[in-house]
């Protein structure tokens, strides 16, 4: 997020992290102070908006540093380790009205508005079903850098639907609104490398009206080819749009309609990133509203949570070998 910050034309003028290590990179690579505590960092520095991330527990504290000193904020995930963790941070941020914006990529993707685009203009129907995967490579690519506690449960709460979920989640609240949504099923799975923490994570949803969402995060990619990948799957009562991986890594979206099906290429990860910050950033320098807020990943992080709480009730769907 901090050289993404910059790329737009900011400067970094401090960073924190609790730890030695880290906190000397961030210093080096940003050239600036570096502490070892939010309210540290805050109070010296004085900045115009801040840069949220770290470790699962410790984030409520890091939002309430900027809420209690009303400074914007920009939030990237993990938001928390539970929803109620999280909850009385977010209602005093809204309380006060300090800005706050979730830098989820997905927002600033050309398939989320091209359906969106397509919902409005009544050409894709009602939503039946949404499904999207994120599979990202094994969870030993964590455990020699300064990010090793995604693997700690006491920490992240669990593993990869900790850690990536947010996103299928959030595309998912994007389109079905305020329907009050259901957990129907889930199933956390550490087949792949037995470790305390699901290297498999598959929640299914639904909503009142009867749209089904079927969300996928996993750590199954294999070992030393591309990052992971990405899928998408919107099915409406008009009309299909999909995204998949090319033989390059492109990602290609198909839209089927009755007049037949179009290709596209939609943008990167690195660029999604940058235009979802570009648009927060826009949004606080001209006093305009941001979606999604804080107040959005509670509610995230309450479907996290249910979907958990629903595999963990039962050892069929919730294993094979033990975990945190």
């Amino acid at each position: 997020m901090a050289k993404t910050a910059e790329s737009l034309g900011h400067k970094i003028i401090g960073v924190m992290d609790a730890e030695h290590t880290p906190r000397e990179q961030l210093a080096n690579d940003f050239q600036c102070p570096a502490y070892d505590s939010a309210t540290g960092c805050l109070d010296a520095t004085k900045p115009e908006a801040v840069l949220v991330a770290g470790k699962h527990t410790e984030m409520p504290a890091h939002i309430q540093s900027c809420v209690d000193r009303r400074i914007p904020y920009l939030l990237d995930k993990p938001f928390a380790d539970s929803a109620e963790s999280l909850r009385q941070v977010a209602e005093e941020s809204m309380k006060h009205d300090v800005f706050s914006a979730l830098v989820l990529p997905n927002r600033a993707s050309r398939i989320v508005n091209v359906v969106s685009e397509m919902i409005t203009e009544g050409d894709f129907g009602d939503l039946v079903l949404y499904n999207s995967r994120l599979n990202n490579g094994p969870p030993s690519r964590y455990d020699p850098t300064p990010s090793y506690w995604h693997n700690d449960p006491t920490i992240s709460g669990g593993g990869c639907w900790a850690v990536e979920a947010a996103h299928g989640i959030d595309t998912f609240l994007q389109f079905v609104g305020d329907q009050d949504i259901s957990v129907v099923g889930g199933v956390m799975s550490n087949s792949m490398y037995s470790r305390v923490v699901e290297d498999s994570g598959i929640g299914i949803l639904r909503t009142e009206n009867g749209t089904t969402g079927i969300i996928e995060s996993g750590y199954t990619y294999p070992a030393g080819k591309r990052g992971g990948d990405h899928f998408f799957r919107f099915i409406g009562t008009k009309a299909s749009v999909f995204e998949q991986y090319g033989k390059n890594g492109e990602p290609l979206i198909e839209i089927h309609t009755t007049d037949g099906v179009e290709f596209s290429e939609d943008i990167s990860h690195g660029e999604r990133i940058r235009g979802v910050m570009n648009m927060a950033f826009d949004a606080l320098q001209n006093g305009d509203t941001f979606v999604p807020t804080v107040a959005d990943a509670v509610r995230i992080l309450e479907i996290q949570d249910a979907v958990y709480a629903h595999a963990r009730h039962n050892l069929n769907t919730n294993g094979p070998h033990q975990m945190g």
